[in-house]
């Protein structure tokens, strides 16, 4: 008998293929687990990493709760990572575009990056032969074995009709193409062409990957959409992987920074995830992760990531000695050596056992210290060890083992060391702190966030999070399942556009016209129009207008909505016991708290505002700010008084019912009217928020 489709239960499945493991996850509509799966990764496979996708799917199938079914499928991946890492790339074709006087500039600007390979040829735009001399191009690129195309335009920025032409020609050829004017909007043919390069440098080997990983899924379930996140955290339908694997670069570390935000409500701090070989570090701050360019292979490119510092130690690190101390923790670790840990051992294997000095892979000093037992077999000992030895580490926690194991490596340590059994331990979490509470301070520094907490992710983040946070004087706060926090937060990741122009000055007309590409991108990528919120952000100073688009998947508006009182609490803990709401929308609440502020002569009244979206992430904070409610005429009115004889104009948001616009790129106050004027005339009700 088929179940009837309206008594099926809706799951979310997030899947993070790992450089060791494939974890994935599936959750109900209340974000909560309902089957985890563990395999491992299948590098090697005839199909790479997507079979172990196929592996760790069908897992979590057999454990899902009868009445359950998913109904989307999301993964983060660190294929693209690891294909420019090891070097399995194409032979690029760089095809340069411009006017002929400029040829001798154009060829020194797209000259290929080092470390790629790449054969570069020049097409004049103002010739009228350009469509035949491309294809004479492209034709002895495919006689030498060329593997994609990267098409780059002198000011493309303003007019790309050329690049869209030659890059038209060469997918008619049978070539894989990037585009530099589809990578950044920004001037700079160097830096778009760079981008372009690299990101068509992995195009074949990420659209073979794509493939088969949409047919594994397909196989399995046919009917179901299949998201890739990307290094931004947000995330796209697989067609991106295929066209832009570059957005895709620090995929894995940027879901587990949304797995703390859209599954646990992190808003500020330091998030910390520890695996078996080495540590990501990221930032969320107003319960966005931040960004930054990436710069991938020393090669400066044009789009935004997750910024994500990656720190050579981690639970599985091998212990280095020098004489009787501790000279370093890793970068090599037990993964890399094939060596299993002492603390996950059997005590009576062990027996006999004494410290041994190796090179875990040829090249490496021998200074790595393990545990070699009578017949030759060699252990690992590790931070995981150590926390271990300590009775640090809880039971049923991920990173727990056999105590007396983990003390009698430990001990075998200190004698090598001169040394007690819990100074050894303790002198191994403190070495590999101290790699770590460096990078984590100059992040604390960076974004303002002293005296946030350090939120733990990661198999063995109970391992060495509370050691940094010691030394940093804050809070650790381990993330629940912190082992597939990646997975968790692939599952649960929102769909995110990002467009740049590089523009000379305000025109609400190119912001209009950014707004509305984003948009109709992030629709087409799989976003819920409903849930659709568009961000533009102007700096004056660098020249650049910014476009944000995030939306959700029409299934992923039912996972972790937050009620009237959940929403109450999130902006209590931004603006005090004092928030109180003010306006409320389909998808967006306005909160605002008046406290006051005392200064050496006078004292001063501030009114802090909030917009929360409906699982509580910040969307806009203003310290000080006025809020204008009421029919647009009435609300516009007003601030027409408010801008009264002001040259520049402030920030200014405009939240209705169904969006929420900021207007921060507008700063003359007649085109800010123009603009809100028009945006706001079909509306019933409005709040302006207006900094002061």
């Amino acid at each position: 008998m088929t179940p009837d489709p309206a008594n099926i239960l809706p799951a979310r499945v997030g899947i993070d293929v790992g450089g060791t493991f494939t974890k994935g996850v599936a959750l109900d509509a209340g974000g909560h687990i309902l089957a985890v799966s563990h395999v491992p990764t299948t590098h090697r496979h005839e199909h790479g990493v997507a079979s172990g996708v196929l592996l760790a799917l069908r897992a979590l199938l057999r454990d899902l709760p009868p009445g359950t079914a998913p109904v989307l499928v999301a993964h983060s991946t660190t294929q693209a990572t690891n294909a420019l890492l090891e070097g399995d790339t194409a032979l690029v074709g760089i095809l340069a575009l411009g006017e002929a006087r400029d040829e001798r500039r154009i060829g020194n600007v797209t000259r290929p990056p080092a470390g790629l390979r790449a054969l570069q040829a020049f097409v004049a735009t103002d010739r009228p032969d350009f469509g035949d001399r491309v294809r004479a191009v492209l034709q002895d690129w495919r006689a030498r074995n060329v593997g994609a195309v990267a098409v780059s335009q002198a000011f493309g920025v303003d007019d790309a009709r050329f690049e869209h032409e030659a890059g038209e020609l060469a997918r008619e050829a049978g070539f894989p193409v990037s585009l530099g004017s589809d990578l950044s909007g920004a001037y700079g043919l160097e830096m778009r062409t760079l981008s372009a390069v690299v990101n068509a440098s992995i195009l074949p080997t990420m659209v073979r990957t794509a493939g088969h990983v949409r047919d594994a899924v397909r196989d399995l379930l046919p009917d179901v959409p299949l998201l890739i996140v990307r290094g931004d955290g947000g995330a796209a339908d697989l067609r991106a992987f295929e066209e832009t694997p570059l957005h895709t670069v620090v995929s894995g570390p940027a879901a587990s920074l949304g797995g703390a935000i859209l599954g646990h409500g992190v808003m500020d701090g330091v998030f910390f995830e520890v695996g078996g070989t080495s540590t990501n570090i990221g930032v969320i701050k107003d319960g966005q992760p931040a960004l930054k360019y990436m710069t991938v292979m020393d090669v400066p490119t044009g789009l935004r990531a997750a910024d994500i510092r990656i720190a050579g130690v981690a639970g599985g690190s091998l212990v280095r000695l020098r004489g009787h101390r501790i000279e370093d923790v890793g970068p090599r670790s037990a993964h890399i050596a094939g060596l299993a840990y002492s603390s996950f051992t059997p005590a009576d294997r062990l027996a006999g056992a004494r410290v041994e000095l190796i090179a875990p892979s040829p090249g490496d000093p021998a200074d790595y210290a393990v545990l070699q037992t009578p017949d030759g077999t060699h252990f690992a000992i590790t931070p995981t060890c150590a926390a271990n030895a300590l009775g640090a580490i809880p039971a049923g926690g991920y990173a727990h083992a056999s105590p007396e194991s983990a003390r009698l490596a430990l001990a075998l340590l200190g004698q090598a060391l001169g040394a007690g059994m819990e100074a050894a331990a303790q002198a191994v979490l403190e070495a590999s702190a101290e790699k770590l509470t460096r990078t984590v301070q100059g992040l604390v520094r960076e974004y303002g966030l002293r005296g946030t907490p350090l939120y733990g992710g990661g198999g063995a983040a109970s391992v060495l999070g509370p050691v940094v946070a010691r030394r940093l004087k804050v809070p650790f706060v381990p993330i629940p399942h912190s082992d597939v926090i990646s997975s968790i937060g692939a599952a649960l990741a929102v769909i995110r556009v990002e467009r740049e122009r590089s523009v000379t000055r305000q025109d609400p007309t190119v912001a209009d016209l950014l707004e509305r590409e984003v948009g109709d991108e992030a629709v087409r990528l799989g976003a819920d129009p409903a849930s659709l919120r568009v961000e533009t952000e102007y700096s004056a100073r660098e020249g650049r207008l910014r476009a944000v688009a995030t939306g959700s998947h029409p299934l992923s508006a039912r996972t972790r909505p937050l009620d009237a009182d959940e929403l109450q609490q999130q902006a209590r803990q931004v603006l005090g016991e004092q928030a109180r709401l003010v306006f409320g929308g389909t998808h967006h609440t306005l909160f605002v708290a008046s406290r006051v502020r005392r200064g050496l002569l006078r004292r001063s009244e501030q009114h802090a505002a909030l917009v929360l979206d409906g699982r509580g992430v910040r969307l806009l904070r203003f310290e000080d700010a006025q809020v204008l409610t009421g029919h647009p005429h009435v609300a516009l009115e007003r601030l027409q008084a408010l801008l009264a004889g002001r040259a520049v104009a402030p920030h200014v948001a405009a939240l209705t019912a169904a969006r929420l616009r900021d207007y921060a790129h507008l700063h003359d106050p007649a085109l800010l009217l123009q603009q809100l004027t028009e945006n706001l005339r079909l509306e019933g009700q409005v709040a302006l928020i207006v900094e002061r």
